[in-house]
């Protein structure tokens, strides 16, 4: 829903006497004593996160509601229709706007002793609030909610990665006026001495997710919390955003309790108290788990071989170790930055507890309270005190997994250099054996030599002589005949049947050579021209 009002309109009076399609700038607008926040600016701001990721279609809407009185207590349908007959407690659900009118029509902020609590929960844990825009603006503007909690609520809705897991936020503000008033002119009660409060929060905590995957067990889980306090009249507005279904049990406990002791309902800051120690108890756990993944990496640190033949008893070590220390290092500092944030919300509210006191301890009305008040303020201390001693295990164990960090990384150095110095000593070796062959192959090569000289001379006897071989073994046929008689050779009438065939045999195999060489160069330049021919063709197809 944009927002479309100019700064001098007047809050639209449909559905209320608030605007309720411009929270928050409605209370930047009649309120003047908000001063340090934009209303039109947050209201613009909330209406775009709205479509982007915030909140869901007008049907989906989805908020529980459960109103304590001090008259007993029973549950109430949507439709109105009791289902425990005993007054006091009444539970319903807002799941359009018709409901969300009906219960604000039958809400009566004025009425003493009582607490309405609101829980708006998502779809998923990073998925859409299941509330639509309009009934989240109509209800906020309704309470009214200090428009500071918009820093809050826009930290959830849909999201794809862990962004903004780092962001805190805390405000909180003491009233002297009616913390409840409508700023309507025929309002009385507006500067009534009250000595109430608005009071929001957003902390992380860790919780079971129960799936297989990630190998972690645990999650960053977050909620809201935002609170108006009337002591006076004791009345109280909470709403709760993404509650754990544990917290919720433990939230309906409480105030059930308070039905034998009304006045108890006076003292909800104690509520707060219940909210962050509820959200650190699995913070032992979690860093405990954190010490034993650790442990087994100090095991391959502490006890890997540095030697290179490692034997199957000892823990294998690689870089692969290196990034996975790294990993579990990131985490480290992601948790204690959580914790740090939660000490800091849990120490703001310890220290507007000291400041109720000092105001409350002045009213007559009020200062019966200051005793219990300083018990929570004691308790909260225990509770820094338990936080602090989480944050000082996460620094230990961060600095030890440092350490375990270095030494894995000098064990790979040191396996590297003894890898070097193995390699450069085969290498060495290699060398001196190539040297020796080199010297075998010299001599070789020596005695090839001589026997090349050697083969030489046979040659060069077996030219001087060859003629008169070749000579003698032609005489020595039958062909000639020597006549010792007359002294003449005599020569056979067949002898042209030699040449004939000699010849015949040298033509032969001179023409297949000659051939046999003419059909390998046609081969040879038929492929020649058909590479070519192929490389154009790719040319031509990678020009086109």
């Amino acid at each position: 829903m944009s927002e479309e009002l100019n700064d001098h309109e007047e809050p639209s009076d449909s559905g209320g006497e608030r605007g309720w399609h411009i929270w928050p700038r409605d209370c930047a607008i009649e309120d003047r004593f908000y001063t340090l926040v934009d209303g039109k600016q947050d209201s613009n701001f909330l209406s775009d996160i709205s479509q982007d990721r915030l909140f869901c279609d007008a049907a989906e809407n989805f908020v529980t509601v459960n109103v304590y009185t001090s008259a007993g207590w029973g549950r109430m349908s949507t439709s109105g229709e009791e289902l425990e007959n005993m007054p006091g407690n009444k539970s319903l659900l807002i799941q359009s706007l018709d409901d969300l009118e009906n219960h604000l029509d039958a809400l009566k902020l004025d009425t003493p002793a009582q607490t309405i609590s609101y829980f708006i929960d998502p779809v998923y844990s990073w998925g859409r609030l299941q509330v639509s825009e309009e009934v989240a603006r109509r209800l906020f503007s309704s309470l009214p909610v200090h428009q500071q909690f918009i820093s809050v609520i826009s930290t959830f809705g849909e999201k794809i990665s862990p962004v903004e897991q780092s962001y805190l936020t805390y405000f909180d503000r003491i009233q002297i006026l009616n913390p409840f008033r409508t700023f309507r002119s025929t309002d009385s009660a507006i500067f009534t001495q009250t000595c109430g409060y608005d009071l929001g929060y957003l902390y992380k905590y860790v919780d079971l997710h129960g799936r297989e995957r990630p190998k972690d067990p645990f999650s960053i889980r977050q909620t809201g919390v935002y609170h108006k306090y009337d002591p006076q009249a004791k009345r109280s507005v909470w709403i709760f955003i993404q509650p754990s279904e544990s917290l919720k049990e433990r939230l309906d406990s409480l105030f059930s309790r308070y039905k034998d002791n009304p006045i108890d309902i006076a003292l909800q800051v104690e509520v707060h108290f219940l909210v962050l120690t509820h959200a650190a108890k699995n913070w032992r756990p979690y860093i405990t788990y954190l010490e034993d993944t650790f442990s087994k990496i100090t095991e391959k640190g502490f006890y890997s071989s540095l030697d290179l033949d490692v034997d199957s008893s000892s823990p294998k070590i690689d870089f692969g170790d290196v990034r996975e220390i790294h990993i579990f290092m990131d985490k480290l500092r992601t948790v204690l930055q959580l914790i740090q944030m939660d000490y800091q919300i849990a120490k703001k509210v310890q220290q507007l507890l000291r400041r109720l006191r000092n105001r409350w301890i002045q009213e007559t009305a009020l200062n019966i309270l200051t005793p219990r008040l300083e018990d929570v303020y004691d308790r909260f201390e225990q509770h820094l005190y338990d936080l602090s001693g989480h944050e000082s295990r996460l620094n230990t164990l961060l600095m030890r997994a440092n350490d375990i960090s270095r030494l894995i990384q000098q064990v790979i150095n040191y396996r590297a250099g003894q890898f070097s110095q193995a390699a450069n000593n085969k290498l060495n070796s290699l060398v001196s054996s190539a040297v020796v062959q080199g010297e075998s192959i010299h001599s070789l090569a020596r005695k090839g030599a001589k026997d090349t000289k050697l083969m030489k001379l046979f040659t060069i006897f077996t030219v001087i002589f060859l003629p008169g071989i070749f000579i003698a073994s032609i005489f020595a046929t039958n062909f000639f005949a020597f006549n010792t008689e007359s002294n003449h050779i005599i020569v056979a009438s067949n002898i042209w049947i030699y040449f004939l065939i000699s010849c015949t045999i040298t033509c032969s195999l001179t023409t297949g050579w000659i051939i046999y060489k003419h059909i390998k160069r046609r081969s040879r330049l038929r492929a020649e021209r058909d590479g070519s021919g192929a490389a154009k063709s790719r040319k031509v197809e990678e020009k086109v």
